[in-house]
């Protein structure tokens, strides 16, 4: 007897589920695809627990007849496609014709399908593949399908999915995206009886995309539009500088209405953005990209969200140049007052201190003996070239806490304070030093416990994703134990009554960005590690460029004593740079 051997019908139908269906946001995907392919102008989409035990999908498309619906459950039965060479033409979002094959396999699932027109409608039960019921019953045109107890015939699969919270984040990652992509649709999001997104459906991308993000986004927006009725056309947002983010987690693009997870586009923003974009910071963008048909390869993954471009080059050079155009044609000028998320009041009750509170650290009564430390120097034979000449030795060293002794001169560029002693010119960056200076303070609050918080006047209304909102959710108390004084606060949004004292003059949304970008993606754990402080800390700290008066600068100096810090940034910056007196005498030939 040979040793290979014929699968049986329900091995196939497992092993092809398996490449369609990997969790329940890959039903998701599926079954609003065929809803929107149905032409459905209002789409619900409800789960419970994940999506784990309960999936519905409603929408008001234009329904199936009752042969139709059942042919729909057999392995490559669509109407999309009727040969080969209509793989080189695909402009329906489905078209293998495997979607609800592959989800009848490992879930029970039942479809209410009525065509628009008829009186009535039909019922399709099917369990692990089996259709075990078909009826005629009343239901609203358009088609409902529901789908229970995934996996509940492979339990050895059931056990690899992650948690609920987890798999309700997927779901809701994925139908943001789906909303962006067809804000003509009206798609409504309900997680265990909590609507969670509700676009309007009125064919607006910008009120799509505040459905998603909230208002605070508006005035951070750049409106990208190019080539229309032409065949490679763009339109969409791009964010302002304002609105890099630390992963490309919010970059969203769309070819031909499908959401797409391409690197290659990713490239070509960034390329085009490069020069206004800071490093490791990623551009903010909701791009729609039209262009033939046969131009584009959908039929690379079972999950179509992979494609590859005929003329790679072309494309790139077509998108790069139109972004570049938009952000030159829309030049960034920040508002004075930007939307904060509250009301906004009056200017006559807008109260703004003027003054840079540089002296915010308590200080410590205890003093502690002096130190020599070394400070960072550039070679002498990189600044100055050798001459020859055999001068005095140089002892680079500072007493580190005796900085309010040294004469101030000044600063240079706003960004760079120079002081002296008798023999050494010191060159501090006032950005690494503040941030340092903030980095020891809070991380020793935090090690201590002792926290201290500043009231928000009037407080701040963060409104989040639905996915950060559960990470936030999950790890609230961490936020309450740094000093965030927070609270849920309806919808997707939180309440900020008090920050940290340190961070009392940061940007909110900034910092809830970055702390965002370092959620655990596999289990949207949220912890606030030393790198999130030193992150939080360069928010907060004076940047270059602001100019500091001769009392700030010494406030600067006198808490730069007081603190005993070492001598460079978090990010192992030298704080300090020197040169001596004999060296600037060489220079100019005085000796």
């Amino acid at each position: 007897m040979g040793v290979i051997q014929k699968l049986d019908s329900k091995t196939i139908n497992q092993i092809a589920a398996g490449e369609v269906i990997e969790r329940p946001s890959s039903i998701v995907k599926e079954l609003v695809e065929n809803s929107i392919d149905a032409d459905a102008t209002a789409i619900t989409v409800e789960i419970e627990n994940g999506g784990i035990t309960l999936i519905r999908v409603t929408d008001n498309g234009v329904g199936m007849q009752r042969e139709d619906a059942e042919s729909s459950f057999q392995r490559h039965a669509t109407s999309k496609i009727l040969k080969a060479d209509d793989l080189n033409h695909i402009q329906t979002l489905g078209f293998r014709g495997e979607a609800l094959a592959s989800i009848a396999a490992v879930t029970q699932i039942e479809m209410l399908t009525r065509p628009r027109g008829e009186i009535s409608g039909s019922q399709i039960v099917n369990h692990g593949g089996h259709i075990i019921k078909v009826s005629e019953v009343g239901c609203p045109e358009g088609t409902t399908v529901l789908v229970r107890n995934l996996f509940y015939n492979t339990p050895a699969r059931l056990k690899f999915l992650k948690s609920t919270r987890s798999e309700t984040a997927a779901v809701s990652d994925l139908l943001a995206k789906l909303i962006l992509a067809n804000p003509q649709i009206s798609i409504k999001y309900i997680s265990n009886g909590k609507t969670i997104y509700h676009s309007p459906g009125n064919d607006s991308l910008f009120k799509a995309i505040i459905s998603i993000y909230g208002k605070d986004i508006t005035n951070q927006l750049i409106l990208v539009e190019a080539n229309p009725g032409h065949s490679f056309y763009v339109s969409g947002y791009i964010g302002k500088p304002s609105l890099n983010m630390a992963n490309r987690k919010h970059q969203s693009f769309f070819v031909n209405k499908r959401y797409v997870n391409c690197s290659f586009l990713s490239q070509c923003l960034e390329e085009a953005l490069k020069e206004q974009t800071m490093i490791n910071r990623f551009p903010w963008c909701v791009l729609n990209i039209k262009l033939p048909v046969q131009e584009v390869d959908v039929n690379v993954h079972p999950s179509k969200t992979d494609i590859r471009f005929r003329t790679p080059l072309k494309v790139k050079q077509l998108l790069t140049a139109i972004i570049r155009d938009a952000v030159k044609n829309q030049p960034d000028i920040p508002q004075l007052f930007p939307d904060l998320g509250y009301e906004r009041k009056e200017p006559s009750e807008v109260v703004i201190n003027e003054e840079k509170n540089i002296e915010v650290f308590c200080k410590t009564e205890q003093e502690k003996p002096s130190r020599q430390v070394y400070i960072h120097r550039e070679s002498q034979e990189e600044i100055f070239p050798s001459s020859g000449m055999n001068g005095e030795e140089n002892d680079n060293t500072i007493d580190a806490y005796e900085f309010t002794k040294l004469n101030i001169i000044g600063s240079a560029f706003s960004t760079f304070i120079l002081v002296e002693s008798d023999k050494q010119l010191y060159i501090i960056d006032q950005h690494a030093a503040h941030e340092r200076l903030i980095y020891e303070q809070y991380k020793e609050s935090i090690k201590n416990q002792k926290v201290l918080s500043q009231q928000m006047l009037p407080p701040y209304i963060l409104e989040v994703t639905h996915d950060e909102f559960i990470a936030i959710t999950d790890n609230l108390d961490i936020f309450l134990s740094v000093g965030f004084e927070m609270e849920p606060f309806g919808g997707k949004t939180f309440l900020i009554r008090g920050l940290p004292v340190v961070l009392k003059e940061a940007d909110v949304r900034e910092i809830f960005n970055e702390i965002l970008a370092h959620t655990n993606k596999a289990n949207r754990e949220l912890l606030l590690q030393e790198e999130d402080i030193i992150k939080i800390s360069c928010k907060k700290a004076v940047k270059a460029n602001d100019k500091l008066s001769q009392q700030e600068i010494r406030g600067l100096l006198k808490d730069l004593e007081q603190k005993r810090i070492p001598l460079t940034c978090p990010h192992g910056r030298p704080i300090m740079i020197s040169m001596s007196r004999y060296e600037l005498e060489k220079r100019f030939k005085r000796v």
